[in-house]
This record gives structure tokens, C-alpha cells and sequence, in this order.
């Protein structure tokens, strides 16, 4: 049966985002000792004229470059950071959302699917590992990790490494680790708090329902922390967001859409112990979450000269269980000191898509039933041993790990499996050791080797080392320099082994190729920053990737079953990726934050003597914040990306383009914040009948929203 949305989902998952709604409004009715300086503190907008906020901004506390707690100042390898006041004040809902505010990351849709991938440093999201707390997000395709799959809802920060840098990263951390670190559960004044986001956003003469004015997209979310114990030594959290986009259309009477439908509901559980209030170096935790998403694609597919109405219908499903635990070992033995942190990952990833013909409206004919099911094993554990210190000037930390992982692919189509067997497995185990050397106050050497065991391609070792040197000058100028090299190693994933990717419907097909071999890549990155003074900042980054045994689908040699193309992956002889990025951050006046950046982007394919597709070569961010008052809040963002390679077979180029976007943020008490948006102002839109455009999908929007803290 053809449906357009599933009332029932929209029904469950409304009715959750009330519920949960009316547990916090309940809860803080009932609430009257909460300190007031808590609540401004969480929801009142940052004054810049504080002198010292660019350096207390730079002084974040990250984890990902060293999965310790590093200020960001203090790490060997750059990390770039999205902070929550980043994301709240850009209104930033879902993971694809928070990382285009980053200068030197690009986004690009995933092809034949509803969603975003992420590309850093020419590679593409297959090489790209993007992490939760330090654990896997399952990739919705066997391979490519979908962006808006995770609603932004409880995150504190996002970090960001690029390249192939860290000894604790393994295989699909080619590219760079993407790593989502929730807000930190702890004990205070109040029994319960919390907070509540409701936005709504029109897009105009595209939006559907042919309707300029309306809720062509919603959104909802709201999470509560409370303490369950008198002293603070048991914690839980419930969260639930809720986001409906309704899609785009150029023209409201025809068929097609030019983006799609797309319906989201997260809601996530945690609980915490702590056996000591608030150390977080004796803590036990457990946390589910449960994903579902419906997604409607309508588009026209011409065939023997006649245009054929289509209509994908995908439903997703996702559950993710994941506990673990942070000691402290402190009894009087040689460990006495070392710190251990453990965990385990089971996640369940079930998609079922129904492609329907309609050539006839009334009478929509079912051609594709495509059902997958992805199961994701996982456990790791760290021990950083107690610091050995050698002399004055030299100390030694010593991090021990080992990871193992299991992922399991079936997928069928019309009942019939699309892979080699009715389902595939992948298992490998990972050790790694780490020596983080602080020589002096200024010098610090990280080194370390990853070994890798695959049930399919044995065995792998891959060295990794960092150096960091710290000057401050006399004028007390701080200069920081940064420089790693390391070895980066991918063994081909289930899909791109065994996945047959049909879409005869549309033309082509994408095979499965079990003869490819595992990319491996010397990573090479250097990088400066720079707090020249109180007001200005200055990074800047350069990197060079040497790879070889690039996997990518071979569009040169297709092959043609009637009028079916069909693309193999394949093993690219070698390929180069380089440039770098430099950014400018300068605080002017007293309400004032100008920050500029750009990237260069070089990619080479030396068996194709081509660039590699979808990677433009220059990126410019300019964005201004400006305090127009104490409580009004104007951001300005200018976007630039430039043209790029869409087909190496065929020399075609998607054109270059540029948006505007404007926010406005107003601090109406201490516990509210107005907010409303103008996004791609100048309305720079792909034209949905050039095949090679790939400028943005969405038009001009409005949007409007509110957020209660309490």
C-alpha cells in the first residue's frame, strides 16, 4: 500500500516529545529552591566584552586527540572544536547542521539515499570515523555514516582531528575522527533539571503544501537531568527529539521533489553511579537509544522516451545499548594510579525501502523491496598507567588499549539477497600502546603503534608520532606548533566487498567487488596556532596524504546489461591529497567577533590523471557575532565553496557557489531565549534539471524557535 507519511510514527513520536514535555513542565512546577545564578548561567548569551574569554575559550577541556582530558591549548595534535554555544547559538539540530560550521570540513548528500556524508582532507566518509563518546556510530549503508541520523539533542562539544594523527584510532580513521561528547552528568542544588527547544521554518514558494506561509518544517526537543539519591550518587537523564522536514519542491503541482520528505525521532535514556559525588574517576554508566526515521523520495526516471513518476519509501530503525565505567585504581600495588576506562556497543540497524512505479497515480505499482539489517558488536578498554616521571624535565604517560569489533550485513531485494551469502561478517581486534613524553614546559613527543587483526585480511601495523612545541614570547605572545606523521590503513567494508547496489530502476547498478585490497596512506600534518593577544588569533594547518589502493567506483569502465550501466569498486593505483586552511578570529571592540578562514583542497587520482569527484579545491567562511545589546544577538555567516569534479569519465563540474545566512538571538529572561533566522538569504539553489549541479539543495528559509531552560 503507497502512503505519503506513516500517521501512526508521527502519532507515537509526537505523543513522546508531549510526554516528555509535560514530565519537565511538571517537574519544574514543582521546584522552587533551583539557584537563579544556575539558570543564567545556562541560558543567558556570552558577553565578548569579557577580555578574557578568547583565552577561557581556548582553554576547553578536550578528550579525542589523546582520549585523555587535555586543554585545548595543550594538545599534540590540533583538534578543532564546536562548542554547545556554538550549536545553540547557530541552531544546529542534527550532526550534518554542526559540522557545516566548520571552514575546513565538506558536506556532500549521499547518493541514492536521504542524507549527508562528510569529506576532510579529500577523503570521503568511508575514511572518515565518527564517534560518540568515543564509540561507533553505525553506518546506514555498510559504509558511509549518514550526518543527519543523529540529533544534536545532550551534546557538550564536538571535536574534530583530521588525518590519519592518533595511535588510538584504527581502520576507517584514514580521513580523521569525528567525535560527539555529551553533556557530563553531575550532581547540584537541584533535584531536576532541564530544557525545551520548539522551532518551526518555512521555505517559501517551495515549500509542498503550496501553501508560502506555513511549518514546512518542525522541530521539538527536551531533556531532563535528575538526581534520584539525596546525596547525588545516582543520576539519570531522559531525552527526546523530534524533527519533521516536509521536503522541497520547485513546483507544487508537479510530481518530483527536489528534496525529501524526511521524518526523525531520537530519544535517548542514561543512568549514572558514582560512588564519590561527582568524580568522574569512579563512575558506572548504561544508556539506550532509539532511532526511527521515515523518508519519502519522489522523483521522474525517463525510459523509451516516457517519464515515469517514482516513489521511495524508507523506514529506519536503530537501537544502540552501550555501558561502561571510569576507575581509578588506588590501591597500594604498582597500578596504583592508573586510571581504566572500559566499555561495550550493541547496535541494530533495520532499514526497509519500497520503490513504487506510478505510472498509473491511482494504481502505484511496488517494483523494489530492499531490506537491510546491519549489527554492530563492540568493546574497547584503555589503561593509562600512572605517570613515570624521570626527572624534572621528563615524564612519561603510558596509555595501553584494545578494541574489538564485529559488524553483520544481510540485506535482500524482492526477497533475494543482494550479497554474496545470505549475510556477511566482518571481526577484527586492535591493540594499541601510546607514549605521551612532556619534555620541559615546551616540548611534548606523542608516539604509537596500532596493530590490527582482520578475520579477512590478517594482519597490520601502523605507526603513528606527534610533536608539539609551546613558545610564549617575552611579551607574552603565545605560539604553539604542531607536527605528525602517521600511517593510516582501511580494509574494504561489507558493502564495498559484497554489496550489490541496484538501481535498474534508475539505470545503473553498483557492484560488490571481493578481489579489493586494503587502502593504506601516510598521513603528513602541520599546524600553528597563534594567540597574538587577547583579541587576535591565528591557525593554521597544512597536510599531504599519500595513498594508495584508493577504493572508489570505477566510472571510466562500466559495463552494460541492456541499458543498465554497471560500476564496480575498484583499487585506484595511488592518489595524493593536499593543501591546508588558515584562520583568523578577532574579537573588535567590546560585542564584536569577526572570524575568517579558508581552505585549499588538492586532490590527484594518478590513475585517472584526474581530481578526485566532489572535493573542491577552495572553501571560504567569513562570520560576524555582534552584542547589539546585552540581550540581542546577531550572526552573520558567508559561505563560499568552489566549483568542483562531479564525473572523471565525462570532465563534467559542479558550478561554484556562495550563501548568507543571518541569526538572530534574543535573551528575553533568564530562562527563555527567542530566536529566528534568515538561512541562504540570496536563495543559491542547484537547478534540479542540470545533472552535474550540486550546489545546495535548500533554498531561502525562515525560521523561528524558542528555548526554556530550567
Amino acid at each position: 500500500m503507497l502512503y505519503i507519511h506513516c500517521d501512526t510514527f508521527k502519532l507515537n513520536h509526537l505523543m513522546t516529545a508531549l510526554i516528555l514535555t509535560s514530565i519537565a513542565t511538571t517537574s519544574f512546577a514543582k521546584i522552587d529552591d533551583i539557584s537563579s545564578n544556575n539558570h543564567i548561567e545556562n541560558a543567558k548569551l556570552p558577553n565578548t566584552s569579557d577580555k578574557n574569554l578568547p583565552i577561557a575559550y581556548f582553554d576547553k577541556i578536550v578528550v579525542t586527540a589523546t582520549k585523555t582530558n587535555k586543554k585545548l591549548t595543550d594538545t599534540p595534535i590540533p583538534v578543532t572544536l564546536i562548542t554547545q554555544q556554538q550549536l545553540q547559538q547557530n541552531h544546529a539540530r542534527t550532526l550534518k547542521q554542526a559540522l557545516e560550521l566548520l571552514p575546513n570540513v565538506y558536506l556532500r548528500p549521499i547518493h541514492g539515499k536521504t542524507g549527508y556524508e562528510v569529506i576532510m582532507q579529500g577523503f570521503s566518509g568511508d575514511q572518515v570515523l565518527i564517534l560518540i563518546d568515543g564509540l561507533p556510530i553505525t553506518a546506514s549503508t555498510g559504509s558511509t555514516v549518514n550526518l543527519n541520523q543523529y540529533l544534536n539533542i545532550d551534546v557538550e562539544q564536538i571535536e574534530v582531528i583530521q588525518g590519519a594523527s592518533s595511535a588510538q584510532y584504527g581502520s576507517s580513521a584514514m580521513g580523521g575522527v569525528i567525535n560527539v561528547i555529551t553533556k557530563r552528568m553531575q550532581s547540584q542544588e537541584a533535584p531536576i533539571t532541564g530544557s525545551m527547544t520548539a522551532e518551526v521554518a518555512s521555505n517559501g514558494e517551495q515549500n509542498p503544501s503550496n501553501h508560502t506561509v506555513d511549518d514546512n518544517r518542525q522541530f521539538v526537543e527536551t531533556s531532563i537531568d535528575a538526581r534520584l539519591d539525596k546525596q547525588g550518587h545516582w543520576l539519570a537523564r531522559l531525552s527526546g527529539s523530534y524533527l519533521n522536514d516536509n521536503g522541497l519542491t520547485i513546483n507544487p503541482q508537479s510530481w518530483a521533489k527536489i528534496k525529501d520528505f524526511s521524518e526523525q525521532s531520537q530519544v535517548t535514556g542514561k543512568l549514572l553511579y558514582q560512588p564519590q559525588v561527582n568524580n568522574d574517576n569512579q563512575q558506572f554508566w548504561l544508556e539506550a537509544t532509539s532511532y526511527q526515521e521515515d523518508d519519502q523520495s519522489r522523483f521522474n526516471y525517463t525510459v523509451a522516451q516516457r517519464v515515469l513518476p517514482q516513489q521511495r519509501d524508507e523506514s529506519i530503525d536503530k537501537q544502540r545499548v552501550s555501558t561502561g565505567l571510569n576507575y581509578l585504581i588506588d590501591s597500594n600495588s604498582l597500578l596504583s594510579g592508573a586510571k581504566l576506562n572500559a566499555s561495550l556497543l550493541y547496535e541494530n540497524y533495520k532499514s526497509n525501502s519500497n520503490t513504487y512505479s506510478l505510472e498509473l497515480l491511482n494504481n502505484p505499482y511496488l517494483e523494489t523491496n530492499r531490506h537491510t539489517k546491519i549489527d554492530t558488536h563492540f568493546a574497547q578498554a584503555q589503561l593509562d598507567l600512572p605517570s613515570w616521571k624521570m626527572s624534572d624535565k621528563h615524564t612519561h604517560l603510558i596509555q595501553i588499549g584494545t578494541q574489538a569489533q564485529q559488524d553483520k550485513l544481510a540485506q535482500t531485494k524482492n526477497g533475494i539477497s543482494e550479497l554474496q551469502n545470505t549475510h556477511v561478517k566482518r571481526d577484527v581486534t586492535e591493540f594499541y600502546i601510546q607514549d605521551d613524553w612532556l619534555i620541559g614546559k615546551n616540548w611534548e613527543i606523542v608516539s604509537g603503534i596500532r596493530y590490527q587483526y582482520d578475520s579477512d585480511f590478517g594482519q597490520h601495523i601502523a605507526p603513528k608520532i606527534a610533536v608539539k612545541y609551546n613558545h610564549v614570547a617575552k611579551n607574552g605572545v603565545q605560539h604553539i606548533w604542531r607536527a605528525s606523521v602517521g600511517q593510516g590503513y582501511r580494509v574494504p567494508n561489507l558493502k564495498e566487498r559484497h554489496y550489490v547496489f541496484d538501481h535498474s530502476n534508475l539505470g545503473y547498478k553498483v557492484m560488490g567487488n571481493p578481489s579489493l585490497q586494503p587502502e593504506t596512506s601516510n598521513s603528513y600534518q602541520l599546524g600553528y596556532h597563534g594567540q597574538l593577544s587577547k583579541n587576535f588569533i591565528i591557525t593554521a594547518n597544512a597536510f599531504y596524504n599519500d595513498v594508495k589502493n584508493l577504493i572508489q567506483t570505477d566510472e571510466n569502465n562500466a559495463t552494460y546489461d541492456g541499458n543498465i550501466a554497471i560500476y564496480y569498486y575498484t583499487n585506484a593505483k595511488e592518489a595524493t591529497t593536499y593543501g591546508g586552511d588558515i584562520g583568523l578570529t578577532w574579537y573588535l571592540f567590546d560585542d564584536y567577533q569577526l572570524q575568517t578562514n579558508y581552505t585549499y583542497t588538492h586532490t590527484h587520482n594518478k590513475q585517472t590523471n584526474t581530481e578526485l569527484v566532489s572535493r573542491p579545491k577552495h572553501k571560504i567562511m567569513l562570520s560576524l557575532n555582534q552584542y547589539l545589546t546585552d540581550k540581542l544577538q546577531l550572526i552573520s555567516r558567508l559561505n563560499y565553496e568552489s566549483k568542483h569534479l562531479v564525473s572523471s569519465a565525462n570532465g563534467m563540474y559542479s558550478p561554484a557557489w556562495w550563501t548568507f545566512d543571518n541569526k538572530l538571538n534574543y535573551q528575553a529572561t533568564p530562562f527563555l531565549t527567542l530566536y529566528t533566522a534568515i538561512n541562504n538569504l540570496f536563495d543559491v539553489q542547484r537547478n534540479p534539471v542540470v545533472t552535474n549541479d550540486q550546489r545546495p539543495i535548500d533554498n531561502r528559509q525562515w525560521l523561528f524557535g524558542l528555548t526554556y531552560s530550567f
